[in-house]
């Protein structure tokens, strides 16, 4: 692969620094919030499953800090959901456990700044495998475990 992207690769980046955008940026009225969040969050199941998985991969220095994180968490603190009940994982029997909604999206937001970060310097092939390789082992838990208590929330509005 060369250092320019491809437009799946493009059509990602261009999804996940939406994504962030919106993760930095200002609260928005609650309802609205939840109708992006559900709506971004099927964008990047959706454009994550087409970056190429062929890329060479190694671990990379982290650029976000707590603190960075934290400010993101916070954030999310007065969405209309926070706790929910899940399984780490779904094939195996096992007691729930109880996440949020908040740590799920400020989970995602890491992972993906993390890439964007590395894709803004030119280092494509690394910024892929940042983002197929944690959301493999981290942030597709988070997104689909934030997807299914967002369905909830919104079935629950009916």
């Amino acid at each position: 692969m060369t250092n320019t992207p491809s437009s799946k690769v493009a059509l990602f980046a261009d999804v996940a620094q939406r994504y962030c955008s919106w993760a930095e940026g200002s609260k928005l009225e609650v309802h609205a919030d939840m109708v992006f969040a559900r709506k971004i969050l099927a964008e990047l199941h959706l454009t994550v499953l087409d970056l190429p998985d062929n890329c060479p991969g190694s671990d990379t220095e982290d650029r976000i800090s707590h603190e960075m994180w934290k400010a993101v968490s916070t954030r999310f603190s007065d969405l209309p959901i926070d706790g929910y009940w899940d399984v780490f994982d779904p094939l195996i029997k096992d007691e729930p456990v109880f996440n949020t909604l908040r740590d799920d999206l400020s989970d995602i937001y890491r992972d993906l700044k993390e890439g964007l970060l590395l894709y803004g310097d030119g280092k494509i092939e690394e910024a892929i495998w940042e983002w197929r390789f944690n959301f493999t082992i981290h942030w597709g838990a988070h997104l689909t475990g934030a997807q299914r208590v967002i369905n909830a929330y919104f079935s629950n509005l009916l």
